[in-house]
C-alpha cells in the first residue's frame, strides 16, 4: 500500500518554461518521505535526525519524467517500499497531477541509516524497517 501526500506547485517551484524544475521533484519526494516518519514510523524526521540521531542520506536516485507540473497544479505522490534489506531502503515515488491518473514522473530513491555522529552505516532500526516493511510492493525484503 502507498503512503500518499499532495504538495501544491508554487511559483517559486517552476522554471523559466513555466514547468517544475527537476530538482524540485527531487525535494518534493523528499517531504513525502520526511512526512511518513511522522505518520507511520510515529517519530518525526527532525527527531529522528537530532535526538535518535540517525539520518538518511540518499545514496542513488533516478528519475523518469513523463508530463510537466506546472505552477498552479498539485503533485499528488505515492512513496512505495520496493526493496528493503537491514543496510538500506529503495523507495519508488510516483508523481501525478492532482487526482488524475497522469503520471507525471517516477522516481527511485535509495537511502541508507548513518549514525549522525560517526557518519557511518548503521542498520535499519526496527520501528523504522516495520513501517516501511507496512508499504512494501512485495518485491524484495
Amino acid at each position: 500500500m502507498a503512503f500518499t501526500k499532495k504538495i501544491p506547485i508554487r511559483f517559486d517551484d517552476v522554471d523559466f518554461a513555466r514547468v517544475v524544475y527537476f530538482p524540485n521533484l527531487f525535494g518534493y519526494c523528499h517531504q513525502v518521505f520526511e512526512d511518513f516518519f511522522g505518520e507511520a514510523v510515529g517519530i518525526p524526521y527532525a527527531q529522528m535526525l537530532q535526538k535518535r540521531k540517525i539520518g538518511y542520506p540518499s545514496v542513488h536516485a533516478e528519475a523518469n519524467f513523463k508530463h510537466p507540473l506546472r505552477f498552479g497544479d498539485v503533485a499528488r505522490i505515492s512513496m512505495e517500499t520496493v526493496k528493503l534489506s537491514s543496510k538500506s531502503i529503495t523507495n519508488r515515488y510516483q508523481l501525478f497531477l492532482n487526482d488524475s491518473a497522469t503520471l507525471c514522473a517516477e522516481v527511485e530513491i535509495i537511502t541508507v541509516p548513518i549514525d549522525m555522529d560517526t557518519f557511518k552505516a548503521r542498520p535499519v532500526p526496527e520501528d523504522v524497517r516495520m513501517a516501511f516493511l507496512n508499504h512494501l510492493t512485495g518485491l524484495t525484503v
